[in-house]
Order: C-alpha cells, then sequence, then structure tokens
C-alpha cells in the first residue's frame, strides 16, 4: 500500500497543467478567489471576471458552475493566500498547488478505492495491481485530473462511493453507508446530471436494507453536499434550477449566451438530431469511444454482468442504465462537444464504474491473440490519455480533432 501511495503522489506531481486554459476555468478559479479574498460569491473582483462562463443576478456577475468545486478549491487556496501566493493567469504555482491538493487528492483515493473494491469480487489477488493499473492511466479519468474541473471530481467521488456501498454491502455497519451516500452526493454536486447515480444506488440501499438506522445514514450524509449546494444557488438566484440555465441570467452586455442554441439544458432536441449527436459524440471525431478504447474490451463484460445470476448484477444493472440516462440528457439537451474539451469531458464521470467491471476480466496468457489485443488497447489508450495531459482543455484553433490539436500546441511550444 506505501509503494503504490508513494507512485501516485509521483504520478500526480508531474501530471498537472497549473494554467488558466480557458473560460471553464477561468470561471471556477473567479468564484473560487472571490471566496477567499472577497469572502463573496460575487466575482466582480476578481482578475477571471472577463471570463465569458458567468451569470449576472440582480446586477452583479457570478460564477455560472456549481459552486462545490470552487469551494473545495477555496479551502486550498486560504492557506496558500495566506503564506502569499495569489491565482493569476499564466502559468501558476498557486494554480498548480490547488489542483493537486483537490483533483489530485480525490484522483488518488478513487485509485486506492478502486484496488480496495476488488476484493468484493471474484477478482484474483495476483490480478489486482494489473487491474488497477488498468484503470490508473488508460482512460480520460486520468487525463482530466491534470487539470480543475468538476468531471474529475464526480468521477473520483463516484468510485469512492461506489467501493463504501460494496463495504456496506459486505460489513452492514453504519459508517459505510454514511460514507458511501456523502460521496455519492458530493459527485452530484460537483456534477450534477451524476445525480442519477445516487438516485440509482438509493434505490438498491432501500431494496435491501428497506428504512433503518443504516439507509438513513446514507441518505442524510448524501443531503449534506445536495443541501448546501441549493441553499447557494437559492441564495443567488432565488431558484434551484442550475444558474446557467435560466436564460435572463444570460442577459446582459456582452453575453455570448443569450439566445445561444449550444447552452446545454435549455432546449430539447428532436430526435433525428439527437440521433446524430449521439453518434457523433461517440464516434466522431472527438467521439468518446475513440478517446477511451479499453471501453471496447470493458463495455462488453459490463453488458454480461447485468445478466440474472451474475455477481453484483443489480449493481451492474444500476451503473448502465444511469450511464445510458445521464448520456442520454446530453444527447437531448446539448448540441455542442464539450465546448474546448479533449474528447467529450461531460462522460467522464462514467468511466470508473464502467471500468470496475473489468473485476470479470481474465487474461489468459495462453492465447496470444488475447494478449496482443489487451496490450494493444492498453497501449493506445496510454498515448491518448498522455497526450491528453497536454491540454485536457484542447486548443481547437491548432486542429478541430483535439488529439492533434494537442500535439500540434506541444511543437508550438518545443519549437
Amino acid at each position: 500500500m506505501k509503494r503504490n501511495l508513494l507512485i501516485l503522489i509521483i504520478l500526480s506531481l508531474i501530471t498537472i497543467n497549473p494554467r488558466i486554459n480557458g473560460w471553464n476555468e477561468a470561471s471556477r478559479m473567479a468564484l473560487t478567489q472571490s471566496l477567499v479574498e472577497q469572502q463573496s460569491f460575487v466575482i466582480e473582483e476578481s482578475i477571471f471576471i472577463n471570463t465569458g462562463d458567468k451569470v449576472r443576478v440582480n446586477g452583479h456577475f457570478y460564477s455560472d458552475k456549481p459552486t462545490f468545486p470552487s469551494l473545495l478549491a477555496a479551502l486550498a487556496y486560504w492557506p496558500l493566500y495566506k503564506i502569499g501566493l495569489k491565482l493569476d493567469y499564466g502559468w501558476s504555482i498557486c494554480y498548480y498547488l490547488i489542483i493537486l491538493m483537490t483533483i489530485k487528492v480525490f484522483w488518488i483515493a478513487s485509485v486506492l478505492t478502486f484496488r480496495a473494491a476488488l476484493k468484493y469480487t471474484s477478482a484474483r489477488v495476483e490480478d489486482y495491481d494489473f487491474l488497477t493499473l488498468l484503470y490508473t492511466i488508460t482512460s480520460l479519468t486520468f487525463t482530466w485530473s491534470a487539470t480543475f474541473n468538476n468531471h474529475s471530481l464526480a468521477a473520483s467521488s463516484l468510485m469512492i462511493a461506489f467501493m463504501f456501498y460494496l463495504k456496506a454491502k459486505q460489513e452492514k455497519t453504519l459508517l459505510p453507508f454514511i460514507y458511501s451516500g456523502l460521496f455519492f452526493g458530493l459527485a452530484a454536486v460537483s456534477d450534477m446530471p451524476t445525480g442519477i447515480f445516487l438516485a440509482g444506488f438509493a434505490i438498491l440501499v432501500f431494496k435491501k436494507w428497506s428504512l433503518n438506522l443504516r439507509t438513513l445514514g446514507f441518505v442524510i450524509s448524501a443531503l449534506v453536499p445536495l443541501s448546501i449546494h441549493f441553499s447557494i444557488n437559492y441564495s443567488i438566484g432565488n431558484t434551484f434550477v442550475p444558474l446557467q440555465i435560466v436564460p435572463e441570467f444570460l442577459d446582459y452586455e456582452g453575453s455570448v449566451w443569450l439566445n445561444s442554441n449550444v447552452v446545454t439544458g435549455i432546449r430539447v432536441n428532436s430526435p433525428l438530431f439527437s440521433l446524430k449527436y449521439a453518434f457523433a459524440c461517440l464516434i466522431g471525431p472527438r467521439g468518446f469511444l475513440w478517446y477511451n478504447p479499453m471501453l471496447l474490451l470493458i463495455f462488453p463484460i459490463l453488458l454480461r454482468n447485468t445478466r440474472p445470476g451474475k455477481q453484483l448484477q443489480r449493481e451492474s444493472v444500476v451503473i448502465l442504465v444511469s450511464s445510458v440516462i445521464l448520456m442520454c440528457y446530453y444527447f437531448l439537451f446539448s448540441s455542442n462537444f464539450g465546448g474546448y474539451s479533449y474528447s467529450i469531458r461531460w462522460f467522464v464521470p462514467l468511466l470508473p464504474l464502467i471500468y470496475f467491471h473489468l473485476h470479470d476480466f481474465r487474461l489468459n496468457i495462453q492465447k496470444s491473440n488475447q494478449q496482443a489485443l489487451i496490450f494493444s488497447l492498453m497501449a493506445v489508450s496510454i498515448i491518448i490519455a498522455l497526450v491528453g495531459q497536454i491540454n485536457p482543455w484542447s486548443n481547437l484553433s491548432f486542429h478541430p480533432i483535439p488529439f492533434l490539436a494537442n500535439l500540434q500546441q506541444l511543437a508550438s511550444f518545443l519549437f
């Protein structure tokens, strides 16, 4: 365990992109800076006020992002600010440390809990390290841990929550229920569509254990971050609806979002557009499957594990159904591809729980074809994930395909 933790810490230290790469990060750091330096949710005094990702409510500008990630960043920024380190544009040691103390801490915890969760499956102990290695470095979960974003926080939180769910299922003691509910709640307030996983696993919890102290612990702990989120949201906009999908909050001079067709969550797409858009999101130039080729191996295992009689069959059904619902939400209510990003960032939170189905994967070393397949997918996946770390917020002015855009941006840095 100590060796694994040391490796993860070293890997974290060398895989951070410590600069504000666009509006999304600037909006989150504007709120972080305002919370620490002005003790306010109003971002008008922040140096990042020029971000386009903001709303105007009652004459003041606010970040249009969910507040929890910035609250977490503010906890990290406060001691840094007190010793004289300040957030700014460009390469920043302060921003590096914020990412390290938030995104990377959660990511390290997700890797450790992934490995810990394997003991609640039929996976062979001798496979734990290899399966954990696949989880750690072969998906966009690794890529997006390089920068400050809500999707990485939600992904890590879901993995941690799921491990505690399995622990609760096995041990039937109160604390794992509390921790599981808490981290499912943290995932939801980090990236609101992931609340579907909280709902799905809450159904499993009540179906298996009915109403008792443990299930109440699960629910109450999940409600803690949710109540904080909705209280802040209501105090700002007098609504529980996310601020960025309230049209009147986008109505201000210079707004690029007013009457825009690309704001997620405001308009419902036609069935034909949704089908075309879904195809583009999954298999187009920025397609999620191209950027996570290990899914070609893992997704059939997930489908197989939803069959009656399979180990963790109900959990697999919840993971599959929740993933489909989350993706369909974007297919129906969005028309862009995550802005400037490396593939489709909205689907990153799905990866840990899908990847967990590697527990049912058996590498037969006697079959050379299977060996070639897994190691080829692994090698390609690692390359894709590492290229993504050059800039998870891909600068598409270099090239419309994020993978190529990142390589060209790297070349511009070097030459």
